[in-house]
C-alpha cells in the first residue's frame, strides 16, 4: 500500500459506510464538485461517474442497509470469498485522499463554493500519485475491506455507473 506520514493504513482511524449507505473517497485537489443549484439524482450520479473517470473520486453504494458498517483497511486483498467489488483509480495530489460522505458531496454539487470535505472528513495516509482503490464486500466479518495501492497503468474499462447504486 502507498503509505506516507509514517503510518500504516491499518493504523488509520476506523472507516465506515456513511449514514446514506455510500462509501466516498475524494482527492480535493482535482475534484470538481459543482453540478447545479437544483441538481437531480441522475445528474449527480452522472457527475460522480465523470469525476471517477477523471480520477478525483471513488464512490460505491453498499446501500442503506449497510449504513455505518465498518470498513477494514488491509494491505492485501481479502482472504474471505468476495461477494462484490468496486474498483477505481484515484489520482492523489498534495491535498491527499479523504474519506468524505454523500451528504457533503451533495452540498458541493449544489453550491459552487462548498468543498467536498467537511469537519468530519478523514485524511488517509496515502502517497501522492495514481492509487488503485478497491472496496470488497466479503462473506464473513468484516463485511467490507478497503485496499489502496499504487498503480502505474490502469487497463480497466472506464466506469459507466456508480458501483452498486440502483434507483
Amino acid at each position: 500500500m502507498a503509505l506516507s506520514y509514517g503510518a500504516a493504513m491499518s493504523d488509520a482511524v476506523l472507516l465506515h459506510v456513511d449514514e446514506d449507505g455510500f462509501f466516498c473517497l475524494v482527492a480535493p485537489d482535482v475534484y470538481q464538485g459543482f453540478v447545479d443549484e437544483d441538481w437531480e439524482l441522475e445528474q449527480l450520479m452522472t457527475h460522480f461517474v465523470g469525476q471517477m473517470r477523471e480520477g478525483s473520486l471513488f464512490v460505491a453504494c453498499p446501500g442503506p442497509d449497510d449504513a455505518d458498517e465498518a470498513v477494514t483497511v488491509a494491505d492485501d486483498p481479502p482472504g474471505a470469498p468476495v461477494l462484490r467489488e468496486a474498483v477505481s483509480v484515484v489520482n492523489v495530489g498534495a491535498g491527499g485522499l479523504w474519506l468524505t460522505d454523500y451528504t457533503q458531496l451533495t452540498m458541493a454539487a449544489q453550491f459552487d463554493d462548498e468543498a467536498p470535505t467537511a469537519a468530519g472528513a478523514i485524511r488517509l495516509p496515502v502517497q501522492e500519485g495514481s492509487q488503485l482503490v478497491t472496496l470488497s464486500q466479503v462473506a464473513g466479518s468484516p463485511r467490507y475491506v478497503l485496499t489502496i495501492r499504487p498503480v502505474a497503468d490502469d487497463n480497466r474499462e472506464p466506469l459507466s455507473a456508480v458501483p452498486w447504486f440502483s434507483l
